[in-house]
């Protein structure tokens, strides 16, 4: 999987010398530059020589020292998305880290496959999407998918530039990982129905496409689709997204019990769908289970 983008500059920020140079290569063959250091104090030195596109940390749970760093980046005007990592973090701090301006939480050990998706949608839009006309009171969209995943990125892309004039910088990684996740869980676990347990089993023993296929060409799924619909609300200066997918739905409320419960989300299902929900607070379900729906302030 390479990412198709201009150059792109990684700092990469992690005690252990093994996963540095693990993820770096990783990183390299997804298309990007790499520059490591052990704490976050050589961090903040590398920070003198060079600005980062994207930033990825241990949160240093020990001292905290990965929580500093955030705050040193956006105290010195680095918009830069922000990725923590951890191991054994508890949830106050993972949470405390997405207050201080965290973008995106990987748990370790860090699979490649996650890996590549948060780095695909944390990284900066190119283009600018066309300036809305003065005064615009309201617009609409609405988009039909097809169940295949290799073109959630691409339609998140589209979407979010779409919307870029009108989006703050600072909310549009948000937005892109919001619906990134959105549309992943409508197909896979959605219209496919393919459980988290079968997932994770499926990545692990590198079969997860032949598992795609497989539900695709079933009569039962294959013309399921998932609806995305996009409006803005000129009044309330808001815009409003509604994904929805053609499946049986789940037990949403079941996984925002386990809102508080952050380190049975951190290493089980739910955990982006949670993490999109502190990036964006209003985001609800329907009764069923297959209509999410967010809005974004303006």
């Amino acid at each position: 999987m390479k990412i198709a983008h201009s150059p792109c500059t990684v700092l990469l920020v992690d005690p252990s010398p093994d996963l540095r140079a693990g993820l770096a290569r990783d990183a390299e063959q997804l298309g990007l530059t790499v520059i490591t250091a052990s704490d976050p104090s050589e961090a903040v030195v590398s920070l003198e020589r060079v600005a980062p596109d994207i930033v990825i940390t241990d949160l240093f749970p020990s001292d905290e020292a990965g929580l500093t760093l955030i705050q040193t980046l956006r105290s010195r005007g680095r918009r830069c998305p922000v990725i923590v990592t951890s191991t054994d973090a508890s949830g106050p701090m993972v949470a405390k880290a997405f207050r201080l301006g965290a973008t995106d939480y990987l748990q370790k050990p860090i699979m490649m496959e996650e890996f590549a998706q948060v780095l695909a949608r944390v990284r900066p839009v190119e283009e600018q999407g066309i300036a809305p006309p003065l005064p615009l009171l309201e617009f609409e969209q609405r988009l039909v998918l097809a169940n295949d995943i290799a073109y959630v990125e691409e339609t998140v892309l589209w979407l979010t530039q779409m919307v870029a004039r009108m989006v703050p910088e600072a909310v549009q990684v948000g937005l892109r990982g919001a619906l990134q996740e959105l549309l992943l869980n409508a197909i896979e676990h959605g219209n496919l129905e393919i459980s988290s347990e079968e997932k994770k089993q499926a990545v692990a023993e590198g079969c997860y496409d032949a598992l795609l296929n497989e539900r695709e060409a079933r009569p039962v799924f294959r013309d399921r689709r998932v609806i995305v619909e996009v409006s803005y609300e000129g009044q309330a200066r808001r815009l409003r997204y509604r994904i929805i997918d053609q499946g049986k739905g789940f037990d949403w409320q079941a996984v925002w019990s386990r809102q508080l419960q952050w380190m049975n989300m951190t290493k089980g299902s739910g955990r982006g769908l949670l993490l999109t929900k502190a990036l964006f607070p209003d985001l609800s379900y329907n009764e069923r289970g297959n209509e999410a729906t967010f809005t974004v302030p303006l």
